[in-house]
């Protein structure tokens, strides 16, 4: 079975239904995986919030309903395996898997470890992790470690034709791509917006996020080089991270490691309150791969100024295609066939 190039997977996904336990808004997995054919399962799962008790108190209650919600939806589905990404949510679907010895991946894409990674490290057959760090894998079983590396997406290297990339091939001026994640970032829009008038000689697409889509939508009657989307399929990302000039980014760990794949040159703005400062580690790895064309802004010295001097600095840059090896991105794939 485990060498058979014909096995179809069917892939299940269980996710959040709402963004979280004070937004009831629905999360971006509800709604994007149904779109391509994948079966969606939400559990409501109370989280650990280290920041916040009154948050914990309320979901000790959702907590422990989460591991009885977990068992029905495995029973159910009857998986193979379970791979978990790191989101609070698989903690009792790993948990309830190793009760019904199902063999199981958690996979950190980040620096550092989520305290997801660590609880679920303590029931999965095998911890995947992205990058080879010695501080990372000091806290994790040691018998249970394999470097993976992360899974990026196919489009960044193979999109298919569509709309937006015709329309991109037909642009003369350099072009930017600025996004803060699916949910976007306000301060780093208000900050585009401002700038917006000095930015004339670029071509701007803008991921701004849901919230701030309507009003920076309106921008676009007033300048023709500026083009904004509240939320970019996974093909179209492939069109315009290939085409960009610069991108401006926080630095999640997908984004860092696109970036470094593709080789671009990138403003990097980690977020300021990511879990263990992981966004500025990341940041800072960008910067050690690609020294010369990553330019990084914490927040705090984040300033309409220094974001143009770090556009005009990088743009006089030349820069070559990276010949990206991509066989190192299945990795993950490969352990998956392995332990099953």
């Amino acid at each position: 079975m485990k060498n058979d190039p014909k096995i179809c997977w069917q892939i299940n996904y269980i996710g959040r239904e709402k963004n979280s336990s004070v937004d009831n808004t629905p999360s971006i997995e509800s709604k994007i995986i149904p779109e391509i054919g994948v079966n969606f399962y939400s559990l409501n799962v109370g989280k650990l919030d280290r920041r916040w008790l009154p948050n914990t108190i309320k979901g000790i209650p959702q907590t422990f309903n989460s591991l009885s919600q977990a068992s029905k939806l495995i029973k159910k589905i009857k998986p193979n395996i379970i791979i978990s990404f790191g989101g609070y949510v698989s903690v009792p679907v790993i948990i309830s898997s190793f009760f019904k010895k199902i063999p199981s991946i958690t996979h950190e894409q980040t620096l550092t470890n989520s305290l997801t990674t660590k609880i679920n490290s303590l029931f999965v057959t095998k911890v995947a992790l992205s990058f080879d760090n010695q501080k990372q894998k000091k806290h994790l079983p040691k018998n249970k470690i394999v470097i993976t590396g992360n899974l990026l997406r196919q489009e960044l290297f193979s999109p298919k034709k569509s709309k937006i990339g015709d329309y991109l091939d037909k642009i003369k001026n350099p072009i930017i791509y600025i996004t803060a994640g699916n949910q976007g970032s306000h301060t780093i829009n208000l900050l585009i917006k401002n700038i917006l008038p000095k930015l004339k000689n670029y071509f701007i697409i803008h991921q701004t996020g849901k919230n701030d889509f309507p009003n920076f939508k309106k921008l676009e009657k007033k300048y023709s080089n500026y083009q904004s989307f509240d939320y970019i399929e996974a093909n179209d990302v492939g069109h315009i991270f290939n085409q960009a000039e610069i991108i401006i980014s926080r630095s999640g760990a997908n984004t860092s490691q696109e970036i470094v794949a593709l080789n671009k040159k990138s403003i990097l703005i980690p977020l300021r309150v990511s879990q263990q400062n992981e966004q500025l580690l990341n940041a800072f790895w960008v910067k050690e791969k690609n020294p010369k064309n990553t330019k990084i802004i914490e927040e705090k010295n984040l300033s309409e100024k220094n974001l143009l001097n770090k556009i005009n600095s990088l743009i006089t840059i030349k820069t070559q295609k990276n010949n990206t090896n991509t066989s190192n991105n299945l990795k993950l794939i490969k352990l998956i066939h392995e332990i099953i």
